[in-house]
């Protein structure tokens, strides 16, 4: 049942990545692809996990295991840049002035480059979870695999991620009282209690999964705020006034 879950939410993933090929399209700029971005290998998170009791601990399960820890590394930090562009097309007066602009795209950058040596530095170890198999860097004592002898090792801080669904959930409680949309908090908050349900719950088998099942809802929101504000100019007017006749 654990592999159908993480099948499941590899779809839901996919239908992310779909829907935001779809904003993107609607309107191509800078925010939407950096909203993109992040989605296109986000659904191998979880599928490498559903297929890795098949695919053993072989080059495709490497493979996919260095795509997926890479990948989020290395793009996760664009939404920090999303979120200040979405504060500004949402017509927030304080995220008008340029350099908030570049203090959001520095503070991206930063997390990027503090995640590099990383890169060259963790060697994936297996984990077992229920019936799956997966590489990690760090085991937790629970899911260690027969036969296997875990070390521990350095790996990235949690902050980049924090800090992502922070922003975002405190420009969505601007949203939701300035136009009423309330969905970027719901799906900030609703993230942050499917990744805090393991510290919270350190002996419930189930939250290892639900932990992930948070990625994908999150990532509709952030879609759906896409549609509503991206197409907007930089000020956050929705439309120029029309000229009265004369």
């Amino acid at each position: 049942m654990i592999t159908v879950g993480y099948l499941i939410i590899s779809i839901m993933c996919f239908f992310a990545l779909y829907y935001s090929y779809k904003l993107w399209r609607t309107h191509p700029n800078a925010i939407t692809l950096m909203i993109l971005i992040p989605l296109l290998f986000l659904w191998i998170d979880n599928f490498a996990i559903a297929v890795g009791r098949y695919t053993g601990e072989g080059p495709v399960m490497t493979a996919m295991t260095y795509l997926r820890f890479y990948w989020h590394w290395q793009t996760l930090p664009l939404l920090m840049i999303v979120a200040g562009a979405l504060a500004r097309r949402a017509g927030f007066k304080w995220a008008q002035p340029k350099f908030v602009m570049a203090i959001f795209c520095i503070i991206a950058v930063f997390f990027m480059i503090e995640d590099v040596p990383y890169i060259w530095q963790v060697t994936f170890q297996p984990a077992c979870y229920g019936e799956t198999l997966r590489l990690v860097i760090s085991v937790p004592a629970d899911q260690v695999c027969p036969g296997t002898t875990p070390f521990p090792q350095a790996q990235p801080s949690p902050l980049p991620a924090i800090a992502v669904n922070v922003t975002l959930m405190l420009i969505g409680v601007g949203m939701w009282i300035k136009d009423k949309f309330p969905w970027l908090t719901l799906g900030a908050l609703f993230m942050f209690g499917c990744a805090a349900s393991g510290p919270a719950f350190p002996d419930a088998q189930w939250t290892q999964i639900l932990g992930n099942f948070g990625e994908p809802i999150f990532n509709y929101v952030l879609v759906a705020a896409g549609f509503k504000y991206a197409g907007r100019p930089k000020n956050g007017n929705v439309a120029d006034p029309v000229p009265a006749a004369a």
